[in-house]
């Protein structure tokens, strides 16, 4: 099929981790551009675009329709996971057949179909999470038996703040003076 009209577009993310080793190691992303590029004998526009917003799903391609595809309902497309080869031959057949509105996807892509909006799965975040907890846990471990004022729990301690102790402050923040305070310090040296 030979759409007339604009043809389907790609905007392929090359931002911080779309595109890049550290986050695809063992992807040739240099090579996997010039193909996207040389899709259709190079006559699908190709625009490389900043963070698309969803690394967690890096390589992210989005296929936006042809005019054809448009006027048939067609939306745009958006992929994650693109960084096998065959995808972006799969890919290639299907914007040959005319992409998104136009011709059904190929069951490859329906697999990697992700939206601008798709958040991290549980398990990725809860890895994470468990992570920063761990961090946090092993920081507070690090601190010394010694500092420890014998007989009180350290949500017992008051703060100090310029070496005398004083309640939490205003907000609640240990450390920081109320209003009270503030007054008393004003009277004493006469800014009333």
């Amino acid at each position: 099929m030979t759409p007339t009209g604009r043809p389907c577009r790609l905007v392929v993310c090359r931002g911080c981790c779309c595109g890049t080793a550290e986050k695809r190691p063992g992807v040739d992303h240099e090579g996997q551009l010039e193909r996207l590029r040389s899709l259709r004998g190079g006559d699908v526009p190709v625009h490389t675009s900043t963070c698309l917003g969803i690394c967690f799903q890096a390589n992210v391609v989005v296929v936006q329709p042809s005019s054809a595809g448009r006027e048939r309902g067609g939306r745009p497309v958006w992929l994650g996971g693109v960084t096998e080869d065959r995808l972006i031959d799969d890919l290639d057949a299907w914007i040959r057949d005319g992409g998104p509105g136009a011709a059904p996807m190929p069951e490859s892509l329906a697999r990697r179909v992700t939206s601008e909006d798709a958040e991290k799965p549980e398990d990725e975040k809860s890895k994470k999470d468990k992570k920063k907890k761990k961090d946090k846990k092993d920081q507070a471990g690090e601190e010394s038996e010694q500092d420890k004022k014998p007989g009180k729990d350290k949500k017992d301690q008051k703060s100090t703040h310029d070496g005398k102790q004083s309640k939490p402050g205003k907000h609640g923040k240990p450390g920081k003076p109320g209003k009270a305070e503030k007054d008393a310090k004003a009277q004493k040296y006469g800014n009333v």
